[in-house]
């Protein structure tokens, strides 16, 4: 095998004019990783691409080393070479972006002194499964996107601190997300990750504050930590069985739609959400009753599916539309009072048990109550108000009453 080196030492005698640029120097000859290499700081963007022109082994494969380089000002872009099966920056600590795409049979990417880059995007590396950033990795970074690779995990990044986006998406490997981050400023998506093998777990154990959280596709999700989301968090089309958030108190809005597999969730801690609250289409989730501190609903509450019991003992308001529907056997009486005393339910109501399809609330045009109300052998609706509310029989109306007290 054929590889071809830069020595930093063959080149001291660097001239300053060749470690600095305004726009992008784009490596396409050996002559031009050749000056590369023997800056320790380039100020300026560095590109390579189609047209690299490199020695290739007997497979006509290339492989790239430039070893003195330690920060580089600028983005390092490295994109549409079919033949780069190597790529080696030993030295380098610190670039701004790092953009990686469409490089079909690279197998090696060492960047074994790599700690800080504020852009990362790795796209369309199909042989790629193992990322070599050294025994720290990366520690700092804002902005991290790993979409189409053949990675089996994120070793590399695990130790990342903060972050403001991070989007994990469509790497068929992938087996575990871990990482011990305790703020995402932004963002994170995890979707369609692990298709090829058993289930993707994901472990965030310091995660304790995030803009926006949305998750797919995912068999594991480990949040023990999490106190905080201030815009959504989201979980759709995963196959995990139950979820549980122990320390989350305030979410902005909360969404669990098409987990199949779902059959808990537990939120005890939590106390307000300030959007959505929708829990549809959840086919094993036959209980919702994890949310016994829930006070405050400031968006809409849509629940949907063929659920017979939803608990909420704390429940003061509920600012927005309030959409229940289930094809199970489920007893309306208790939620009928509170939206006809306007005490506690706000917006547009709808409540109705034993529909053989029951909808969201974008798919409902009344306000209307149905279903086994009368019924002493219907499921439960639970509701306190200053006092607890429990259906079925006498007990029913002595809850009533004191609720009217």
């Amino acid at each position: 095998m054929t590889r071809y080196f830069v020595s930093a030492l063959a080149f001291a005698a660097c001239v300053r004019s060749q470690c600095s640029t305004s726009g992008t120097t784009t490596i396409v000859a050996s002559s031009d990783a050749t000056a590369l290499a023997s800056c320790t700081t380039y100020s300026g963007s560095v590109a390579i691409e189609t047209s690299l022109s490199t020695p290739k082994d007997s497979n006509g494969h290339q492989q790239l080393e430039i070893d003195k380089i330690q920060k580089i000002d600028g983005n390092l872009t490295v994109t549409n070479l079919d033949k780069l099966t190597q790529l080696s920056f030993p030295a380098l600590q610190t670039v701004i972006g790092l953009e990686l795409g469409s490089l079909n049979t690279l197998t090696e990417l060492s960047f074994p002194a790599l700690t800080t880059v504020t852009q990362l995007n790795f796209t369309a590396l199909a042989s790629l499964q193992q990322l070599n950033f050294g025994n720290t990795g990366i520690t700092k970074a804002s902005s991290i996107l790993i979409t189409n690779t053949g990675l089996t995990s994120l070793n590399g990044i695990t130790n990342l601190k903060s972050v403001d986006v991070f989007n994990i998406n469509n790497n068929q490997a992938l087996t575990d997300i871990t990482l011990k981050v305790t703020n995402i400023k932004n963002s994170l998506d995890i979707e369609a990750n692990d298709i090829l093998a058993s289930g993707l777990t994901t472990s965030f154990p310091f995660l304790e504050t995030a803009q926006n959280m949305t998750f797919r596709n995912c068999s594991v999700i480990l949040l023990p930590s999490l106190a905080n989301v201030t815009d959504d968090l989201g979980f759709y089309g995963n196959d995990f069985q139950n979820f549980t958030a122990p320390n989350l108190t305030t979410a902005g809005g909360l969404v669990f739609v098409d987990n199949t597999e779902l059959t808990n969730i537990s939120l005890p801690a939590l106390t307000s959400i300030n959007g959505t609250y929708q829990i549809a289409n959840n086919t094993k989730l036959s209980k919702i009753d994890g949310f016994q501190a829930l006070s405050v609903v400031t968006g809409a509450l849509d629940f949907s599916g063929n659920f017979t019991e939803v608990d909420l003992p704390a429940l003061t308001q509920v600012k927005g539309a309030f959409n229940l529907q289930t094809s199970g056997d489920f007893d309306c009486s208790a939620f009928n009072k509170i939206h006809d005393g306007k005490a506690v339910i706000r917006g547009k109501y709808t409540c109705s048990g034993g529909k053989s399809d029951p909808g969201t609330a974008d798919s409902t045009s009344t306000s209307t109550s149905t279903g086994s109300s009368a019924s002493k052998t219907a499921a439960a609706a639970h509701f306190e108000l200053n006092a607890p509310i429990i259906m079925g029989g006498s007990s029913l109306v002595a809850g009533l009453l004191q609720f009217l007290l």
